[in-house]
């Protein structure tokens, strides 16, 4: 009567490996000054396509078929502990999946609609499953059932003794009905002091695009309710409205919100949780999980005129004002547009400007700059003149790329121009999109490399080594890095070498191109057909990190939460990498076999939270990086090896054709 799918879930989210043969990456990952970083810059037709502006957050909501609910035994009168509950199923080919540290003991019965009586889950009809990334993977036990009426279903848990913990685990349910949930994040001011919360709605996935804000459908959510858990564990529950007053946008729209003052630096983990009923009548219960970081407020801009210097015969250098709000200032990124009067005397972009900057601050009192360069031959190629300014200045913190602080427009005050700005300019060269390269080094150790990387929170090796030659296998085994951490632990690590070029997985890909784009390193000295090479990176996230920062704190296991791979915060990322470091970047993504005449997945598990097609940790979608080399998706291939499909990285055929192109 049960039956029960094989889950091979492994979520290996974002489990790259970078893996080492020849050295270990030490982690020094935190010290930027005295690391030669690039003065980044891009052409007016990516001020003017938008390419690199800040992104929306309304468009990089978590889209949910599933309902996650916490499990809370409480001691029963034999000695046991018990809890039951109701969830609502709708749709088809439905499956119930318990995660928890000791779910194996757990004595599990459901009672569905029309029937009298709980009946118990046989184990034989289930799966025993693990989800989760490479070491950050949590067991559980799944259970799939078909041909029984939409309705409230009601489940129960017994095992013996009392838990200690509040939350024993969790029970998750998920159809294949197409009304759907889609929540994402009400802002990117992610500052202590700020108004946070989460905007949620229902939609038909039948009808929605794969990507962006789906258009909602009114009527179905009747109650709504977000839980929110700080770092330093408090939890608070918040009813969520659909009245136009809590950034949910006009009243009566079928767009639920709530906000909270984040107080707190750290980590929060958020939950969505909605009921209703859908236009079928059938009973709609759904909920979103989500991770991200709130960080306190490091500096604020001042709203004034700045002056511009030149440097040399080249380069200004634009120092942008501001108070420091605290005495350790965070290392940063700074951006902002240049633009100038045309032959027409109208404003005219001449370019767009940044990279990672140190604040400079005076020995007394709170005021900093914050200096930005621009090559003069930006000017003459735009063919402007003043009156300038900067337009869409905004400062990020450099490892989670939070918005620190914004200004619209800024005039500029050049008080010289450089003999570059009135010099004929024929074509666009590298330093004038990365800044003066700094000399090779002179005595590497070692010869050109291509470096193996890994993923996040990867617990080994994952490229076949035999199948590549000159390489160095790069190992930060276990780990939970930002981009910036890990690519500057890439960088430390090919100092070994007098060059090298990247093949990376997961997690390892992104780090690679935030390295290229923001830091001179021995990937700008290495030559080849092809820089950057990476195989199931999300560049654009991966909708598995909220369900798995809850895993984690009940396991009290894995890696920890990582921003970057989060949509939103990949989408901050990417705003500040120009189309000519990603056009360095060759990538590949995959999924699984599909069949016509059955049911397809890479991880049965990671399929109640990802939308198809998908490798088991990433969306096909959210694998794709704008501007860069797409190499093809490939079926038959799942992200690890621990899938129904074999691993991505374990491809001899792409592994040679990428051996033979790579850099070194």
């Amino acid at each position: 009567m049960f039956k029960k799918r094989y889950l091979f879930i492994v979520l290996a989210i974002l489990l790259s490996m970078l893996i080492v043969a020849t050295g270990t990456a030490a982690p020094q990952a935190d010290a930027v000054q005295g690391t030669a970083v690039k003065q980044i810059a891009a052409p007016p037709s990516e001020v003017l396509d938008g390419s690199l502006n800040l992104p929306d957050p309304a468009q990089l909501g978590v889209r949910s078929h599933s309902a996650m609910l916490p499990i809370t035994l409480e001691p029963a009168e034999n000695g046991q502990a018990t809890w039951s509950g109701e969830v609502a199923m709708s749709g088809d080919n439905m499956s119930l999946a318990f995660f928890a540290p000791d779910a194996q003991n757990w004595q599990l019965a459901v009672q569905t609609p029309g029937s009298g009586k709980l009946a118990s889950l046989d184990r034989a009809n289930g799966q025993t499953v693990t989800m989760g990334m490479e070491s950050a993977s949590f067991d559980g036990e799944l259970y799939t059932f078909a041909g029984y009426a939409p309705g409230n279903w009601r489940v129960q848990v017994t095992t013996d003794g009392v838990q200690e913990t509040a939350v024993a685990g969790y029970l998750v349910a998920s159809s294949d009905s197409p009304y759907q949930l889609y929540t994402h994040l009400s802002t990117h001011h992610l500052l202590t002091g700020s108004e946070v919360g989460l905007v949620t709605y229902a939609y038909d996935n039948s009808t929605a695009a794969e990507t962006g804000a789906p258009v909602p459908v009114n009527g179905i959510i009747s109650e709504a309710v977000m839980s929110v858990q700080t770092p330093d564990g408090l939890a608070q529950e918040l009813v969520m409205f659909d009245d136009g007053r809590h950034a949910d946008g006009a009243a009566n729209d079928g767009i639920f919100g709530a906000t909270f003052t984040a107080e707190t630096v750290g980590s929060y983990t958020a939950q969505v949780k909605v009921e209703g009923t859908t236009v079928k009548g059938e009973p709609f219960a759904r909920t979103s999980e989500h991770a991200f970081p709130i960080i306190a407020p490091a500096l604020s801009l001042t709203n004034r005129t700045v002056s511009a210097v030149a440097a040399d015969d080249t380069r200004l250098t634009i120092n942008l004002r501001g108070t420091a709000l605290t005495a350790n200032l965070p290392n940063v990124t700074a951006f902002a547009e240049v633009w100038g009067t045309g032959k027409d005397g109208e404003m005219v972009p001449v370019a767009w400007i940044g990279g990672i900057t140190t604040p400079s601050q005076q020995e007394r009192g709170s005021s900093i700059t914050l200096p930005l360069t621009l090559d003069g031959r930006w000017i003459s190629l735009a063919e402007a003149a003043a009156p300038f300014e900067l337009r869409n200045i905004r400062v990020q913190d450099l490892d989670t790329a939070i918005p620190l602080a914004q200004l619209e427009r800024l005039s500029v005050n050049f008080r010289e121009l450089p003999a570059a700005a009135s010099a004929s300019v024929v074509t666009i060269t590298d330093d004038m999109l990365m800044g003066e390269a700094p000399a090779a080094p002179a005595h590497a150790p070692n010869a050109g490399v291509v470096m193996l990387i890994h993923g996040y929170c990867s617990g080994a090796n994952t490229w076949p080594t035999n199948q590549f030659s000159s390489y160095a296998v790069f190992s930060d085994l276990n780990q939970n890095r930002s981009h910036d951490q890990f690519a500057q632990l890439i960088k430390n690590f090919g100092n070994n070498y007098s060059s090298f070029g990247a093949i990376a997985h997961s997690q390892g890909g992104a780090a690679s191109l935030h390295l290229y784009t923001y830091y001179w390193s021995g990937l700008d000295y290495s030559s080849g057909s092809r820089l950057i090479q990476s195989v199931g990176t999300p560049y654009q996230g991966t909708a598995l990190a909220g369900n798995l920062a809850l895993l984690g704190d009940l396991f009290g296991a894995g890696c920890g939460t990582n921003w970057d791979l989060t949509y939103d915060g990949a989408a901050l990322w990417l705003s500040g990498v120009p189309s000519w470091a990603r056009s360095r970047v060759y990538y590949h993504t995959t999924s699984f076999t599909d069949k016509w005449w059955r049911y397809d997945y890479c991880n049965i598990a990671t399929d109640l939270f990802l939308n198809d097609p998908d490798d088991g940790v990433i969306e096909k979608w959210a694998g794709q990086l704008s501007g860069a080399n797409n190499m093809g998706h490939k079926t038959g291939w799942c992200h690890t090896t621990d899938m129904r499909d074999p691993g991505q990285t374990q491809d001899s055929s792409r592994n040679s054709v990428m051996n033979a192109y790579a850099n070194r």
